[in-house]
């Protein structure tokens, strides 16, 4: 094999070297990124999201509304509802849950309503202020008590 044959395939696979060592330096970021915005997500439900929203139950549980606050493994959901209500084609009771998404550092919001089931289109930071929270809870009530 010729001098210049060897130097153009030692070339080559110092930059595929180079780039596979950029490829998993970006991987390891975005990876500390994400435990990094899971141990604020959870901090954050903890000691504001779930306290900013204790209000907003009592009000509803004060009006007559049942008003459950829940935590699951990846944030929370608050299901609402009076009488007899159900989510569209379930048994189950409508509810509004905040989720942080699995290997990312945002929050998704699914609704269940009696008019159905639907993933928000607005995606969340995890450092979401609680009056956002306070005022999607209150448009997710609106759609149940105008029905």
């Amino acid at each position: 094999m010729s001098n210049d044959i060897e130097r153009e395939l030692a070339k080559i696979l110092a930059r595929d070297n180079e780039l596979r060592d950029a490829e998993a330096s970006e991987k390891r970021k975005q990876e500390a990124a994400v435990a990094t915005a899971m141990i604020e997500w959870e901090s954050r439900v903890e000691k504001v999201l779930l306290p900013a929203i204790e209000p907003l139950a009592a009000m509803l549980k004060g009006a007559g509304w049942t008003c459950d606050i829940e935590r699951t493994p990846h944030g929370f959901k608050v299901a609402a509802f009076r009488g007899d209500m159900v989510v569209y084609g379930s048994r189950e009771r409508p509810s509004l849950s905040f989720e942080l998404q699995k290997g990312k550092d945002l929050v998704t919001l699914h609704e269940a309503t009696p008019s159905g089931v639907r993933l928000d289109a607005k995606i969340l930071g995890v450092s979401v202020e609680p009056d956002v929270v306070q005022n999607r809870i209150v448009e997710f009530v609106s759609k149940l008590a105008l029905k």
